[in-house]
C-alpha cells in the first residue's frame, strides 16, 4: 500500500519549530528575571502560547488521519457525507473510548487501517497506565495535561502560574548558565563550581494546574509531541 501524502505535516513542523523558539525565549526571560529577583514579564502568555501550539499539532494530525486513512476507504456513508459538507468533528483521541465508540470517526480506522488503529490504541493505553515514552523521561499521561490546560484556557482563563522563592540555584560564569532545581533531586547533597562562578538561590515558577515547573513542562510539551507525532507520520504517511 502506497503511503498517502499528508496536507498538514509542514504546518505541524512549523508549529513545533516555533514552539521550540518560544521555549528558548522563555528560558532566557526566566533566567534574566531570576538573576534580578523579579517576576518575568508575560510569563503566563508565553507558556500558554507554547502549550496551545503543541496541542493544535495533534488535531492537525487527526485531520490528516481522517482524510488520508479513513474517508477514502470507509463504507460509512454518514461519515463521508459529514466530511464532505465540513461538519465532521475529529479531535485526536486521548482515551480508548474515543477509538472504540461506534459514533467516533476513528472507529472505522480499525477496518480501513488496522495497524494505525492499533498505534492510536497503544497511545491511549499508555496514557491510561502513565507509561514513559521510550528512550525519554517523558510520561504519556502529561499529554492529558496539555489537552486539559488548553481547554481550560479556552473556556475559563489563562493558565495560572505560581512561584515559590528559593527553590532553584542560578549558576552562571563566562562559559555557562544554568538553573538547578532543588526538588526532584536525589543522590547528592553538594555541588562544586569553578572560582568566579555566580551561585544564588532563585524562585521556581510552576503551573498551578499540575505543579509542573514551567520550563520543564514546556520543553516536554514540545519535544514529546515532536517524538510521538513524528513517529506516526514516518510510519503511516509519505
Amino acid at each position: 500500500m502506497t503511503k498517502p501524502t499528508p496536507l498538514r505535516k509542514k504546518d505541524i513542523l512549523d508549529k513545533l519549530a516555533y514552539s521550540m523558539q518560544r521555549y528558548q525565549e522563555l528560558m532566557n526571560v526566566l533566567f534574566e528575571a531570576k538573576r534580578e529577583s523579579k517576576d518575568p514579564a508575560f510569563l503566563v502568555h508565553a507558556c500558554a502560547d507554547i502549550v496551545s501550539n503543541v496541542r493544535e499539532c495533534f488535531d492537525y494530525l487527526a485531520q490528516d488521519i481522517v482524510e488520508c486513512h479513513i474517508i477514502p476507504f470507509t463504507s460509512n456513508n454518514k461519515l463521508k457525507q459529514a466530511h464532505a459538507v465540513g461538519k465532521l468533528k475529529a479531535y485526536f483521541p486521548y482515551y480508548e473510548a474515543q477509538l472504540k465508540r461506534s459514533d467516533s470517526p476513528f472507529f472505522d480506522l480499525n477496518t480501513t487501517n488496522a495497524p494505525l488503529y492499533q498505534s492510536l490504541l497503544h497511545f491511549t493505553q499508555s496514557i491510561a497506565i502513565n507509561a514513559v515514552i521510550p528512550k525519554t523521561s517523558f510520561s504519556y499521561s502529561l499529554f492529558l495535561d496539555v489537552k486539559d490546560m488548553v481547554n481550560k484556557k479556552k473556556h475559563d482563563k489563562l493558565i495560572a502560574v505560581v512561584s515559590e522563592a528559593d527553590r532553584e540555584y542560578l549558576i552562571e560564569n563566562g562559559s555557562m548558565k544554568m538553573l538547578l532545581p532543588l526538588s526532584g533531586q536525589s543522590g547528592w547533597s553538594h555541588f562544586f563550581v569553578e572560582p568566579g562562578t555566580m551561585v544564588q538561590k532563585a524562585a521556581e515558577y510552576r503551573f498551578s494546574f499540575n505543579e509542573q515547573e514551567v520550563g520543564k513542562f514546556c520543553l516536554f510539551a514540545t519535544k514529546a509531541t515532536e517524538l510521538v507525532i513524528g513517529d506516526l507520520y514516518q510510519t503511516y504517511f509519505a
